[in-house]
């Protein structure tokens, strides 16, 4: 079992990252190994980091049946940099799916949805 939120809590100790974090407990996913998930994470974070000059808000919410892990930014951007297409299938072990957002000039969202 992977705690999200031990391990994004491990993931900003480790970064040395500066963001706002509102994690709730409880929020699992069967797997046996983090690895992938951890480097899906951190493209999510070198991703969204240059895009805003502010901290990255970090969400953790749980659901029944599930969590989502949300990632958003405030950027003046009006079209975003692409966005990896290999993040879907890796996510496939940990029954999740990747949702990018963005409102042109206003913010841009990757939310992480596990089932």
């Amino acid at each position: 079992m992977i705690d999200l939120r031990q391990l994004m809590l491990m993931i900003k100790e480790n970064k040395e990252m500066k963001a706002n974090m509102s994690l709730e407990f409880d929020c699992l996913v069967e797997a046996d190994n983090s690895d992938m998930l951890i480097r899906v994470i951190n493209y999510i974070i070198n991703y969204l980091t240059p895009l805003t000059e502010k901290d990255i808000e970090i969400s953790l919410n749980a659901y029944r049946g599930g969590s989502t892990l949300s990632f958003a930014i405030s950027t003046g951007l009006q079209e975003l940099p692409e966005f990896s297409d290999k993040i879907a299938p890796a996510l496939e072990p940990y029954n999740a799916t990747c949702e990018v957002k963005h409102q042109q000039g206003v913010y841009a969202q990757v939310i992480l949805t596990f089932s």
